[in-house]
């Protein structure tokens, strides 16, 4: 695993500001997630990153591509996890993309720079995971 600095845009009193993040990542992804999040960061939208989070150790024994550093999620607060009920929110809040600025929408930048890299957005999960790529 290696921790990857991306470019971002924060929201600094309703303006976006230039900054960074870190994510760590499989060693072999890594050029492949900065390239990603460098063109999040010069696509148009500015889409703005309060929160992202890759490689996470998961002991309970089911499969993850957390555990093995090849996921990453974005904003969990404003991209939930959805039950297979489309009702119940497991994991974050509301999802209103072009309300919430944090929220991904499907066409974003966001998931526009992922999927040109052959990532796969979680949002068409059984359980749609509006936070999460993966490789």
């Amino acid at each position: 695993m290696v921790s990857v600095e991306i470019p971002v845009w924060r929201l600094r009193n309703g303006q976006k500001v230039a900054g960074t993040a870190h994510v760590q990542v499989l060693s072999s992804i890594a050029n492949d997630v900065k390239e990603i999040f460098t063109e999040i960061y010069n696509g148009p939208e500015q889409f703005p990153i309060e929160s992202v989070g890759g490689y996470n150790w998961r002991s309970n024994g089911l499969g993850s591509n957390h555990s093995s550093g090849t996921a990453i999620d974005i904003n969990p607060d404003a991209n939930p996890q959805i039950d297979v009920d489309s009702t119940t929110v497991l994991v974050g809040n509301k999802w209103e993309p072009g309300v919430n600025p944090y929220s991904i929408g499907r066409d974003s930048d966001v998931v526009k720079a992922f999927g040109k890299h052959g990532w796969n957005w979680g949002a068409g999960f059984s359980r749609a995971d509006m936070m999460h790529f993966d490789y």
